[in-house]
């Protein structure tokens, strides 16, 4: 049976071209993909995805500005570097808000361009061109794309990997010079942009081995040599030391648990793949035909089983969700192969029908609503698509639809190799993987703009916009880092970090705990802070409030900041929590002198909470309200825990006590006791 009768017509992109030659239709095919997910980074208007965004962008900031990789001016041992190196051009020249809708932009055509080398692979293979622009379509077409929204790696990664691909099967069929070195450069520039793709060399020196055999090390000498010189020396030098920032894998243990998560993120790519192409593609890895499949198939397994054992292992060492962004390059290979399934006449029926059946089993046994809920979603745009739809029309009813869709998938593949109908499964594969993204991105954008509209104001570069310079960062205990990291991601004047008290820092660099000195002075903080009021309320005795935007507070300050007053346990919406802290800082005698007062109360829907400042109770009332005064004078600092018994939790997982106004002091200046307030 002849391909064009058995494969799928063009889809509607590049039949709108009919007449015109493939590579137009192909070009027409990268243009669309780069408008519309253009179109879509622009309902992203923030990033989220941390600290790894805030990573590649203050990298991208260092090296604009003409400087080694650096976080916060600390030195960056960071091997994935393409991706910061492609955006410190924008970083460089624009504001923060432009060059981050410039590299929206530039994922998104980067991304889209998977396209080419997809459609090469294809026609390598000897599909037809109007099959392989359907697999360039479906390349840009899977939710995965998403990303191109996101300041991460993968956007640069996708289309180098897979050129490298394609490069590679070229340089096995035909090992000619150029097409090995083409190889290797694009093999270095996948790794340079995402380290997980090393396994590009291996997979390439077992596919040789397996289309040559002995005679692999004579018609791949050049490329084997330039490979394992380099991984020789590598181990030589210490793999954590080349890993840098990624070291922390080589901390990894091959659990128990890899060979499951291994079956479910196989499971779960198969899912995102369509299902009805997954059998067909097996079936023709399987029995290839020619050298240039051999290549293909053998290059292709061992790529795919490398970076599902990648997935798995990070899964089974404590991150455990479906780690769908490390292994969404795998999926524009499957219609690739099912290419060839159709081509040859669909071979091995009785197999693929085995591996349908078994398909449609896990489908009907394992719901996906599991997978899809909390923090499980979290690498998964599929996931993410799916949790859209459970909560349009249930949970349940979500999971169920998603279910029979794909059981459907599941019983047409078995009749595609029965019957045929090669033609509707692609295009059905397309079409699923279209409205997975739409799915994907009205979820993500919705989330998207909930970050900007609870976590940043209006200017989110407002620290910038003060003139400010030289801020740092202060993080309370208990603050959430997400609230932090997206005033470093924006503000660029905030050039260092610290941690008061048990704070929790926002990423791995360098974090100093803040030692406060008897004075109240915050020791190794020079000038200018902005303290995160999420958890802890703070006042100075030598610093100027000069903006305020949701829970941070921006102090200018010509020598060390010094705290006056301290409540560690307050929130910044009023609400204490149920264990804290009250402290005030002497003044320059040496001395506490003063009164403190603030006010305890009780929504009138609320039960009634005692609270134990120190030696005291008050029994607060719902309804009602409690000034409590203290009069202080005492040596150096003075401190007062609180207690609650009783109490709640508020919608967001808080557990509070009574809502408290911000603590007033009024110091008395001696001799004459005359009060000044510090508010």
């Amino acid at each position: 049976m002849a391909l064009d009768a058995a494969l799928p017509a063009a889809p509607r992109t590049v039949a709108l071209a009919r007449g015109l030659t493939a590579r137009v239709g192909l070009a027409l095919v990268v243009l669309g993909s780069f408008a519309v997910r253009a179109v879509a980074s622009a309902a992203h208007p923030v990033p989220r995805y941390f600290p790894d965004e805030y990573i590649y962008t203050a990298i991208a900031r260092s090296l604009g500005a003409g400087h080694a990789p650096a976080v916060r001016g600390t030195p960056a041992h960071f091997p994935a570097l393409l991706g910061p190196l492609l955006a410190a051009p924008l970083q460089a020249l624009f504001a923060p808000g432009l060059a981050y809708r410039l590299t929206q932009c530039e994922n998104a055509l980067l991304m889209s361009l998977a396209a080419v080398p997809v459609y090469l692979l294809a026609r390598r293979l000897a599909l037809s061109a109007r099959y392989a622009l359907a697999c360039a379509v479906f390349a840009v077409a899977i939710p995965d794309l998403l990303y191109a929204s996101y300041t991460l790696a993968g956007p640069v990664a996708y289309p180098l990997s897979l050129a490298a691909v394609a490069a590679g099967v070229a340089a096995l069929e035909r090992p000619t010079r150029r097409a090995q070195l083409l190889f290797l450069a694009l093999a270095f520039l996948a790794t340079f942009a995402r380290v997980q793709y090393v396994v590009l060399p291996v997979a390439f020196i077992t596919a040789a081995l397996v289309v040559d055999r002995r005679s692999a090390f004579r018609t791949q000498r050049l490329p084997i040599v330039l490979l394992v010189a380099p991984a020789l020396a590598a181990i030589a030098v210490g793999g954590s030391r080349i890993l840098g920032y990624y070291s922390n894998v080589a901390h990894l243990h091959v659990e128990g648990s890899l060979l499951r998560w291994a079956a479910t993120d196989l499971f779960l790519l198969s899912l995102v793949a369509g299902v009805v192409l997954v059998p067909g593609a097996v079936a023709a890895l399987a029995r290839p035909r020619g050298r240039t499949e051999t290549a293909f198939a053998a290059f292709a397994v061992v790529f795919a089983a490398a970076l599902l054992f990648e997935a798995a292992l990070y899964a089974s060492n404590g991150s455990a969700r479906f780690q769908e962004r490390y292994l969404f390059s795998l999926l524009p290979l499957v219609p690739v192969a099912f290419g060839l399934y159709a081509k040859h006449g669909r071979p091995l029926r009785t197999p693929v029908t085995i591996l349908s059946v078994l398909l449609f089993a896990a489908i009907a046994r394992v719901p996906l609503s599991g997978y899809a809920a909390g923090l499980g979603r979290t690498d998964s745009p599929f996931l993410v698509a799916v949790f859209q739809l459970e909560r349009l029309v249930g949970t349940a009813n979500g999971s169920l639809l998603v279910a029979l869709i794909c059981s459907v998938a599941a019983v047409g593949s078995i009749v595609v190799a029965r019957r045929g109908g090669a033609q509707a499964a692609v295009i059905a594969t397309i079409v699923v993987a279209a409205v997975a993204s739409v799915g994907a991105i009205v979820r993500d954008a919705s989330v998207a703009q909930g970050v900007r509209d609870t976590l940043l104001p209006a200017n989110p570069s407002w620290v910038d916009a003060t003139g400010l310079s030289d801020v740092t960062l202060v993080q309370t205990a208990g603050s959430p880092s997400g609230r932090a990291i997206e005033q470093l991601y924006w503000n660029r004047s905030l050039t260092h970090e610290a941690l008061l008290g048990a704070a929790t820092a926002t990423d791995v660099y360098p974090a100093p705990h803040i030692r406060i000195g008897r004075d109240g002075t915050l020791a190794g903080v020079r000038g200018n802070v902005l303290v995160q009021d999420y958890s802890a309320t703070a006042r100075f005795s030598n610093a100027v409030l000069v903006a305020h935007a949701g829970t941070f507070s921006l102090y200018r300050s010509d020598a060390a900041p010094r705290l006056s007053l301290l409540e560690a346990g307050r929130f910044s919406d009023g609400w204490l929590a149920q264990t804290g802290r009250l402290s005030v800082w002497p003044d320059a005698t040496g001395r506490t002198r003063g009164t403190l007062r603030f006010t305890l109360s009780l929504p009138a829907d609320a039960r009634p909470v005692t609270v134990q400042f120190g030696k005291a109770r008050y029994h607060v009332e719902p309804g009602r309200a409690a000034t409590v005064t203290y009069t202080i004078d005492a040596p150096g600092k003075w401190s007062l825990p609180f207690t609650s018994r009783g109490g709640s939790y508020n919608p967001d997982l808080r557990a509070v006590s009574v809502r408290s106004t911000p603590p007033v002091l009024h110091r008395f200046d001696a001799p004459s006791r005359r009060a000044t307030a510090v508010s």
